[in-house]
């Protein structure tokens, strides 16, 4: 086949006419204690039930059919894989991809003269949107998604030949009254068209979820989707919106998907930017190569996903991998880190792409300003003055609030308080012994920051809060981020001002308050 539809994160606009391609967006986004999981499987191939793993040959070769395992008269397609997931884990987000190639239900392959013809027999039959997904001890539920994307309705012909298409479901809702969350999951209806297809016919789902789990890493992890074509041109996407663990390795991940063709087709490739070398790497290990990336597989990090049936070696076409970034000593992806680069590109193969996720550490520090964040609604308030830093200051790395932030307003509720913090001797030994900022013209000593702002009118906001809990707020601007630090006490004693902090965080909406060193060396 060569076509392929895959799985990216940041996509930027790219090549090919409007009705062939849509444009990726951010869909969902996370700063979480946790990590993910995907699973899926193919859903057409070369039997309705038997695995196939001949990796030489292509899909163009046979006469494709849907596979069928569930023994349901109820389902025309069915497939299956497990997803393993502790019990004790929060599913948070869970969101199901279906696509395929869909001109109409059968095609058909003739000889005339020397030359190869395919027609399409039969118009789609099938609603594309709905399909049935059986949950672990649950019978099938009826899902309807979203239609991303319908390549049948291209005015590009040879787009409306191939007739791909793509749909989307927020499947989260089910995963809360579900008793065991490990095991079995079938999704069935899919659609495709069965028979020849010009470039070949393939079809396939995927199942990605984001959980909390205590003790698991604290990381941002962002998702993606849209339908964007993969021709000539390579595509650079950005990873942003984020700021990378502070200290140790940065672990970083990403899932990606392709209905992308076969096994033989090479040519293809995915590279991550590396600064250092202004160079990008190409990614690869030992299930996908450098040069021939999607390749009909379905893999987690280095193996062939097994679990699964049928569980294919050779998926005719489709194609998941989540692949962890080569970053020994932070050679790619540094410490503090706000972005990353990847590129995707072909020079023979060519692929739409559909889906990604990225996810990467974070810092303590980062995760619980993010929550703070982003859990409570804003009210109007007064102005308070705002005191601007000197441009030519040097300010420590902190978080990037880049994003519209949210202001923590709950007046019935700002007087509550938990147990005084106790003392943590590591964090103050760390707070002691941190670099000082040098900034001209600025009174020296520990200030005590509850939040962090991009906008003064917020910020204005907060400090309103604060005064209503009996604190004297003050704010200050970051001039080489233009972001505003709301404190509400400062002094040159560490030690004793540590001892205030903890009781500053005794308070339920300033619990994440944390302490700034400028100008004491």
């Amino acid at each position: 086949m060569k076509l392929a539809i895959g799985y990216l994160f940041v996509m930027l606009p790219i090549l090919g006419l409007a009705q062939d391609s849509k444009t990726f967006t951010r869909d969902k986004e996370f700063f979480i204690e946790g990590d993910t999981k995907v699973i899926g499987n193919n859903i057409l191939s070369k039997d309705a039930t038997k695995p196939f793993d001949n990796l030489e040959k292509v899909n163009d070769e046979f006469k494709m059919e849907y596979v069928d395992i569930d023994s349901d008269p109820s389902t025309y397609s069915s497939s299956s894989a497990f997803l393993k997931l502790d019990d004790s884990a929060k599913v948070i987000y869970a969101g199901l991809y279906w696509t395929g190639t869909y001109n109409g239900e059968k095609s058909v392959k003739k000889f005339k003269n020397d030359r190869t013809f395919y027609q399409k027999k039969d118009d789609r039959a099938h609603d594309m949107q709905e399909v049935k997904i059986q949950f672990p001890g649950l019978g099938y539920q009826n899902i309807r998604g979203e239609l991303l994307f319908d390549g049948g309705a291209s005015r590009n012909l040879r787009m409306s030949k191939y007739a791909p298409y793509l749909c989307k479901a927020d499947i989260t809702e089910y995963f809360d009254s579900l008793k065991m969350k490990s095991g079995m999951y079938t999704v069935a209806n899919v659609s495709a068209t069965q028979g020849y297809l010009l470039g070949g016919s393939s079809a396939g789902w995927l199942l990605y979820v984001v959980y909390e789990k205590k003790n698991d890493p604290y990381q941002y992890i962002t998702t993606y989707d849209g339908f964007e074509f993969i021709n000539k041109k390579a595509v650079e996407i950005e990873f942003g919106n984020f700021r990378s663990s502070d200290k140790g390795e940065v672990q970083t991940m990403v899932t990606m998907g392709a209905l992308e063709g076969d096994t033989s087709l090479s040519r293809d490739q995915v590279g991550i930017y590396n600064p250092k070398e202004e160079t990008y790497i190409k990614l690869d290990n030992k299930v996908r190569a450098s040069d021939n990336f999607f390749n009909s597989t379905i893999t987690l990090n280095d193996t062939i996903f097994k679990d699964r049936i049928p569980n294919s070696a050779n998926t005719l076409g489709f194609d998941i991998a989540k692949i962890k970034i080569p970053n020994e000593q932070n050679a790619i992806i540094a410490n503090n880190a706000t972005g990353v680069k990847m590129q995707y590109k072909t020079r023979s193969d060519r692929f739409f792409l559909f889906f990604t996720a990225f996810q990467t550490t974070i810092s303590e520090e980062y995760y619980s300003l993010q929550k703070i964040k982003s859990n409570n609604p804003i009210v109007a308030a007064p102005a308070v003055p705002i005191l601007s830093m000197p441009k030519e200051a040097v300010v420590e790395i902190i978080p990037d609030d880049e994003e519209e932030e949210i202001v923590i307003l709950e007046v019935t509720k700002q007087q509550e308080t938990v147990s005084e913090t106790p003392a943590n001797p590591k964090e103050l030994e760390r707070i002691l012994q941190k670099p000082s900022i040098p900034v001209p013209d600025f009174q020296k000593g520990y200030y005590i920051v509850t939040n962090v702002f991009s906008n003064a009118a917020n910020a204005a906001k907060w400090s309103a809060t604060l005064r209503t809990m009996n604190y004297d707020p003050q704010t200050l601007q970051r001039p080489d981020n233009n972001l505003f630090y709301v404190f509400v006490a400062h002094g040159e004693d560490g030690v004793a001002l540590y001892e205030t902090l903890k009781k500053v965080r005794s308070k339920k909406l300033l619990k994440s308050a944390w302490m700034l060193k400028i100008n004491m060396n």
